[in-house]
């Protein structure tokens, strides 16, 4: 119950941003330690500001090209 309290937040923004809830936060509000977890990588990346524009490019071109998106 406690949980919910927590992570109702995520989900209006979420719903207030994107006018539904997507499947991949959908499937990291089951899993909260793999949320905290990736929250807390993401805002490592936003507050270091040490990764280079270009390193990020080719990394989101090898992961869309891992996964089979074409974009």
């Amino acid at each position: 119950m406690g949980m919910n309290k927590l992570l109702a937040p995520i989900k209006v923004f979420a719903r207030t941003r994107y006018d539904r809830v997507p499947d991949s936060l959908r499937l990291l509000i089951k899993r909260p330690a793999i949320l905290a977890a990736e929250g807390t990588y993401e805002t490592a990346l936003l507050v270091s500001g040490r990764m280079n524009g270009r390193i990020k490019a080719l990394a989101t071109l090898k992961a869309s090209s891992l996964i089979g998106c074409p974009f």
